[in-house]
């Protein structure tokens, strides 16, 4: 029997057996964000109308989102939406969720060694096929849920490239790397992996290129110098080449 999975690592749906069930407009796909990211929880009507509405919410919108609520469960079956007095809860298994899923992997990669971890954090990434959360677009606590999402997928790469890293495997690296770094310019601590990795694959000059352009750019638009982390890593480079 397929199974009812929930995608927030990219567009928000829902799936069985592969197949894109019709969640329904936008803002119903915002509810049903709210209530997977708090999954298992009573979520108030207060934050499903924060996760729907940027700004002040239009009078009609408990209502509305009392119909959304109505039509997740009409739509989602093999899964509960139930409400008490402090709200709604959606009760699925967590696997179910890609975001919670993500979450897990990452923390038990954390626990393993550097082999079975970084073929682990592969696992994870893999699960992102967008931008969290659709790119957002809802109110205010979607754009925040969104941002630690994307933090945390940032956060594993990294971790992922040190891993690769130790294990003498820089060459996996190159593309994924610089595919990120050039979506994250101003995240010193991938461009510091990124310049380490283009060491270790003997493209020296490449890394010392990509400190140079990340140094103007800081300089440009933020108005800062390098971090000690990318001073440490450029110096640790010319002093290898010396």
């Amino acid at each position: 029997m397929d199974h009812l999975e929930f995608r927030l690592l990219g567009s928000i749906d829902a799936c069985v057996g592969g197949r894109r069930l019709d969640i329904g407009p936008r803002k119903r796909r915002y509810v049903l964000a709210a209530l997977l990211l708090d999954l298992n929880r009573p979520v108030p009507v207060e934050r499903l109308i924060d996760a729907v509405w940027e700004g002040d919410p239009p009078d009609s919108a408990r209502m509305t989102v009392q119909g959304h609520v109505y039509r997740l469960r009409r739509t989602l079956v093999g899964a509960r939406v139930e409400s008490d007095s402090s709200g709604y809860l959606l009760l699925a298994d967590p696997e179910s969720v890609d975001a919670l899923r993500f979450r897990r992997m990452v923390d038990e990669a954390a626990r393993r060694d550097d082999r079975s971890g970084a073929d682990l954090l592969d696992e994870a990434l893999a699960l992102w096929h967008g931008p969290a959360l659709g790119d957002s677009g809802g109110g205010r606590s979607l754009e925040v849920a969104a941002v630690e999402l994307e933090e945390a997928r940032l956060a594993a790469v990294e971790e992922l490239a040190r891993r690769r890293l130790r294990l003498g495997e820089p060459e996996r690296l190159v593309a994924p790397l610089r595919a990120t770094v050039t979506a994250n310019p101003h995240r010193e601590r991938l461009v510091s992996l990124l310049m380490t990795t283009f060491y270790q694959v003997g493209r020296q000059a490449e890394a010392l290129e990509l400190y140079e352009r990340t140094r103007r750019l800081l300089a440009d638009q933020l108005g800062v110098d390098p971090g000690r982390e990318l001073r440490s890593t450029f110096e640790s480079l010319l002093s290898a080449q010396a």
